[in-house]
């Protein structure tokens, strides 16, 4: 009889220790499986230090070792690789777009703009008369309103690209300028004629809207200097290119001043 429950005894603990290891196949089974689920949704769980099962069973004690295991995706650095990349390039293309963005603003609204207002100022009669100046005035004014349109859709696709869609300073000058050269460019195409009444009046808002769009202009390309890198450069070759075109307009207006006075004075000597 004692053999017999010593017997049953060792039956146990052999059943014991199979279901045990059943167990431990379950979990080292379910482990993975819950791994390819957590990583699938970009999630990485560590299951550290479980420990140890204690099984009692009479006056022994089973006492089975749980190596320590950890969840990991092996896939995770690819897929941190592809993030960085798909990053880097994001910000790169971001970078180039605003670059584009400046670039085209500056020759379209800042040079070739005021290069027709200089023409249309000092060519059409003193101090250099050319026939052609009107050509060249609407070849400039409709160049610079193309080129400005072009970047002010730039500029609008920027603004979409970031997470926050608030309208800033920048796009709020630049809308308006892209309405007042939009009213410029329509006015070149319904201006009264040289000998209707109203001729005068639409000379006088024709300049007025003028001389405050390129004011407007210039303000908005200081502001959207800031926001380019590195602003000093930008600054700087702004700066050159005003400097370049006030001297050439200050220049023609000291010239026009002159003729302007030279031509009168035999006049009032007549008198």
């Amino acid at each position: 009889m004692e053999q017999k429950g010593v017997g049953n005894r060792r039956g146990r603990k052999r059943i014991s220790v199979t279901s045990l290891c059943i167990v431990n196949l379950c979990m080292i089974w379910f482990i993975p499986s819950v791994n390819a689920q957590t990583s699938s949704n970009g999630e990485n769980f560590p299951l550290m230090n479980l420990g140890r099962v204690h099984v009692q069973h009479g006056d022994s004690h089973i006492v089975p070792q749980i190596h320590t295991l950890s969840l990991q995706n092996p896939n995770s650095g690819t897929i941190a690789d592809l993030r960085s990349w798909r990053s880097r390039y994001v910000l790169h293309h971001h970078r180039h777009l605003r670059t584009v963005h400046g670039t085209v603003n500056i020759i379209g609204w800042g040079m070739l703009l005021p290069i027709g207002v200089i023409i249309a100022r000092y060519y059409k009669k003193l101090p250099l008369q050319y026939n052609e100046w009107y050509s060249l005035h609407i070849l400039c004014q409709v160049s610079g309103f193309l080129m400005g349109t072009i970047g002010w859709g730039l500029g609008l696709s920027l603004r979409h690209m970031n997470k926050h869609h608030a309208m800033s300073t920048h796009g709020i000058l630049g809308t308006i300028i892209f309405t007042f050269a939009t009213i410029q460019v329509l006015a070149i195409c319904l201006q009264p004629r040289e000998e209707h009444k109203c001729r005068k009046f639409w000379v006088i808002y024709h300049q007025l809207l003028g001389y405050a769009l390129i004011v407007l202009i210039v303000a908005n390309i200081f502001e959207g200097i800031d926001n380019q890198s590195p602003a000093k450069k930008w600054k700087l070759s702004y700066v050159a290119i005003l400097g370049v075109l006030a001297l050439i307009a200050l220049a023609l207006e000291l010239l026009r001043w002159m003729i302007f006075h030279h031509s009168a004075a035999p006049t009032s000597a007549i008198e």
